[in-house]
Order: structure tokens, then sequence, then C-alpha cells
């Protein structure tokens, strides 16, 4: 449960369109735990539950001058003066994608904004956060009139993807607590796994379509389909007797989300009118550049398998005029001589695109999508699943629902009302009961640089070195986990015993190891990556070498990954330094 003091759970689902906060008071969840408040946040004709994940940042660097709708805005008013002023500042969109699937990264890693200038992007990320931390902070606030909440009273949730590594969540973590958040007070939800949580207790009728089936009776296997602007998240779960969930499939995805579609809009719209063209466009007219985006954005959301009728787009003046200074051609003749001459329509400042020709946007990330599930339903236990469950923001287009209805015929499909918002609800939900999740699958194989006696008849002679107690062999992956493998909640491994190598060591440093393969020989062999180190300083060095043995533990089966130590000679646990960084 949440910590005895919160009063309050508040989660912030930082996505890579769009970006939002929900909380609930501690009283709420026990009355009703689908009882979540969320903000409405207001841009031009748009009113969503989420804010675009976009960011202004001041000249000087490291001030946040606007987020989301009102940071779009305040720049393409800045772009519109006939000055280079709004150079100097920076703007940043959808750079949550940046940490997608990175095995390693620096702390220090830089982002590039629009005009590419470069800013540490541990700024960027932690100056959003901490906006949507103040933002959130201050409707609670003004719900409760004169009462008043203390920072220590608030548990805080921060969702990430769950095909992300430790790496990355270890850096959405230093984030949010350089934006202010305590880090005892912080907690990490996978985004499939609060969506699913948030539906375990929906009712029916709060279900868009296939409510009338949907069920978590003990032993039902469902797939979770996490479809959001950036990535796509899928996992499966199994309802155990005591009601809780059971993953039974690692976590896997990719980047397919809302923004492949959106890419492919950009490419169509450059197989139009020329890339030099286009770049003119998006560097010299922001605001027109946004708007095209903007509105692309509310009508994608309409477009189904069923309606062939045309789609119309307001087509600014600028982007004419730009072609025509650069081709020396009228842009409406210009259309009519591409492939595409039957399918639209270029009148009075206004494109009309035939339907299908819009359907085919989705084709590439549909097809991803569909393949990747095709394949994971190979697996024996994914098989045998009941229903597909899909939530985020994407999950509400009628063209990906018709995709899955079609290709998985024999699967009821779930769709919840709201899909894009239940992985933020969820995460509430999840903040206040975080063991709803009972069993995850471990997507990689964990491990630890080790140096063995060298052993001729397997060890490999380029590895060999030379030590006070002889040769040894470096390089050993020394296996803890095992990819696929099943663990329980905050489950504790085996602990393994290790020494220092050299008579003066004075600290041990442990480089953590994971691995695609299920029995990696080496810390090199393909598909071995290192993950970072957990330095232990020596407690006692009167102790002979040999006996300065530390036992060495992993925790998993949590959202975070975690390290033990402790001295095996007096039992004391050691002090250590976790850093996935670099």
């Amino acid at each position: 449960m949440a910590s005895k003091t919160s009063l309050i759970v508040a989660a912030i689902d930082f996505g890579t369109t769009y970006s939002g906060w929900a909380f609930s008071f501690k009283n709420e969840y026990y009355a009703d735990p689908t009882k979540v408040s969320c903000k409405q946040w207001n841009g031009d004709r748009i009113v969503s539950p989420k804010a675009p994940t976009a960011v202004l940042i001041k000249p000087d660097r490291k001030t946040l001058d606007s987020f989301g709708y009102d940071a779009e805005t305040k720049y393409a008013d800045l772009a519109s003066d006939d000055s280079s002023e709004y150079q100097r500042w920076y703007f940043f969109r959808r750079f949550k994608i940046m940490l997608h699937e990175k095995m390693n990264f620096d702390r220090n890693i830089t982002l590039e904004d629009e005009t590419k200038k470069s800013l540490p992007a541990k700024t960027v990320f932690s100056l959003a956060i901490r906006y949507l931390k103040e933002d959130m902070l201050k409707t609670s606030r003004d719900r409760l009139g004169s009462g008043h909440i203390m920072e220590d009273e608030i548990t805080w949730v921060l969702t990430v993807p769950p095909i992300w590594n430790d790496a990355a969540k270890q850096f959405m973590k230093e984030a949010a607590v350089q934006a202010g958040i305590c880090s005892e007070n912080l907690k990490i939800a996978l985004e499939s796994e609060s969506a699913s949580i948030f539906c375990r207790h929906l009712p029916v009728e709060k279900i868009v379509e296939g409510g009338e089936k949907w069920n978590f009776q003990t032993g039902s296997k469902y797939m979770v389909l996490d479809a959001g602007g950036g990535t796509v998240d899928i996992t499966v779960h199994k309802v155990m007797p005591t009601g809780k969930l059971k993953e039974i499939h690692k976590a896997s995805g990719g980047a397919w989300g809302g923004t492949q579609v959106d890419e492919a809009c950009k490419q169509f719209i450059i197989s139009l009118i020329g890339k030099t063209v286009f770049c003119r466009f998006e560097t010299e007219c922001i605001a027109d550049y946004l708007d095209i985006f903007r509105e692309f954005e509310i009508k994608k959301r309409n477009i189904t398998p069923e309606n062939n009728d045309k789609i119309t787009f307001r087509l600014p003046c600028t982007l004419k005029d730009i072609f025509e200074e650069e081709t020396g051609e009228d842009l409406h003749t210009a259309i009519q001589q591409t492939s595409f001459a039957n399918k639209i329509v270029l009148s009075g400042g206004k494109l009309q695109v035939e339907g299908s020709l819009m359907k085919h946007l989705f084709s590439g990330s549909i097809q991803n999508i569909v393949c990747h599930v095709k394949e994971m339903m190979k697996d024996r236990e994914v098989r045998r699943i009941s229903s597909i469950l899909m939530v985020g923001g994407f999950s509400e287009s009628k063209m990906l629902q018709h995709a899955i209805r079609s290709s998985f015929p024999n699967v009821k499909v779930i769709i919840p009302q709201e899909a894009g918002l239940v992985v933020l609800k969820g995460a509430v939900v999840f903040g206040h009961s975080p063991s709803f999740i009972t069993q995850r699958v471990c997507k990689y194989t964990y491990g630890v640089d080790v140096s063995l006696p060298f052993d001729n008849k397997i060890h490999d002679p380029m590895k060999r070195s030379e030590y006070a107690d002889g040769p040894r062999c470096d390089g050993i992956f020394d296996k803890y986990v095992e990819i696929g493998q099943s663990i329980a909640l905050n489950e504790i491994t085996e602990e393994k015993s290790y020494s220092p190598l050299e008579e003066n060591q004075r600290s041990l440093i442990f480089k953590i190891f994971a691995s695609t393969k299920k029995s990696p020989m080496y810390v090199t062999d393909e598909g071995c990556v290192k993950l970072g180190y957990v330095e232990v300083d020596i407690l006692d060095m009167s102790v002979p070498r040999k006996e300065r043995q530390y036992l060495l533990s992993l925790k998993l089966g949590g959202t975070e990954f975690d390290v033990q130590v402790r001295e095996k000679r007096t039992g004391k646990i050691a002090k250590t330094t976790t850093n996935f960084l670099g």
C-alpha cells in the first residue's frame, strides 16, 4: 500500500506525444479505485486530457517558459516575428523516444531541439516533470480549499514503458528527483501494467466494446496491447486465485505508435512538394507547420476502415508560396503531375485527399503491430489467451481496432472508455496498491562480470590474465537469472560469493550485464550489454584477502532493479553505489 502518511497518490504519465497528471486521495481510492482526477488541457480548437509533450526553455538554458499547447503557441509566435530572436530559445517536442531501448547511455546525454541546439537531456526532462508536478499540486491544493498538503504526504508515481531497461528507468528517476520529487516518495510504474490494474476495477458499463464478456476469473489469461504515441508495448497477464495478476510473457514491442502514422503523413507531404520545400516550410513557418499536424492529429482519429469519403485539410498559403518560390511552378499543376493526381484535389486553399490514401498512412504501423502479436501467439502460453485488452491513445484508432479484430478473430478484443487515459489513471491505482502484480518475467539474462581460475579446456586463451594467485579468465558472465524466467515480486536471487583479486584492493566493483541470450559464456558475447556497476567499499582491510568475501544478490520482480551486498564474515549489509548511467 501507499505510505501510511500519504494522503494522496499522484501520477505523471510522461508520454512521447502527450503527457498529463492524475491523482486521488486515499479515502477516494478506498471508496472507488477508479475515481481519479485528471486535468483538461486547452489548445487551439482542442480540449484534451493530456497536453503535447512540448517544452519551451528560455535562452538562459535553465528556465522553463511554458509546456504543452502553451509552449507550441509561444514558440510559433516567437518564430512569426521578423527577427531571429526565436533561435535563442530552446523548443523540444516528442523527445521521450530518445530513451527507447537504449541499453546503455551516459547520464550527460544531450538532446537537440527543433533548431538543432543542444541541452542536457536531464535538464529538459526534469523541467517538464517539475512543471507537471507543480501544476498537479496547485490543482489538488485548490480542491482542499483551506487545507494544505505537505510534500511528504504525497506518493508520486512515474510511468515508463515496460520494454525500457534499467538505465532508462534510473535516468527518469534521477530527472524526477532533480524536479523536486523525493526519491523515497517516488515509485516507477510500468505503463501496460498500470492499464491492466485500472481495467481490473472497471465495471462492465465502462468498457466501450467487448465488455459483455470481460471478466477477471481466476486462471484467465489476456494480452495487454498498449499502443501509445511513440511505442507499442505488449505483455500477457494471468489472473491469480487472489485476484492479483501474474505476468506470463516478457514485455516486448517497438516504436510503432501513432507517431509512425504522423511520419507517414510527413513523407506523403514531402512526396507532393519535395524535401527542400518542406524543410523551408518547417523552419520558416513554424506556426503553420504545427497547425497542419494538429489538424492531422484530429482528423486521423476519425479515419475508419468503412469510410472512403474525402478528408479535407487546410493548406497554408505560406506552403504554396514557398513551393512556387523554390520551383517556379504552380502547386495545383504540380500535384496533378504526381502519381496521386486522381486521389487529391487542391482547391481554394484546401487539400482534399481520398480516404483510401489516408488509410494507407496507417499500414506501416499496423503491419508491425499485427506481425509482432502473431509472433507472440506462437508461444504456447500466449496462444491460450481469451482476450486482447487495447489501451493507450493509439488504441482509440478505428483502423488499429479493425486490424486487431480481423487478424485475431478467435480472441475477444476489449476496449475501455478513454483508452488513452487508463495508463495514467492506473498508475494512481498502482501507487495505492503496488503489489498488485505478483510475478514478472525477466526481459534479459542478468549476470556479473567475474574472473575465474583459468581452465585450458574451456576458456579462451585471449582472455587469460595473470594474478597473484595464478592465471585467471577475465570477462566470465556469472549468471543470476535467465531471460524468460518468472520472478516473484521483490524476489531476491541466490547469493554468490566474491573476494578481491589484489591484496591492496580497497573496494569491489561489480559490473552488471544483461543479455538477450539464455546462457552467455562471456560478457563480450553477442547480445551482452553492460548495464552499469555496483561499487562496495571493503569494510576491514586487516582481514586476510581470501577471507574478505562479499555475498551479492539481485532483487528482482519489481518495477526497479536492485543489488544487495553483504559481508560474509559478519553478515553486515555493505553500503553500495549503483550506477546504470555510466
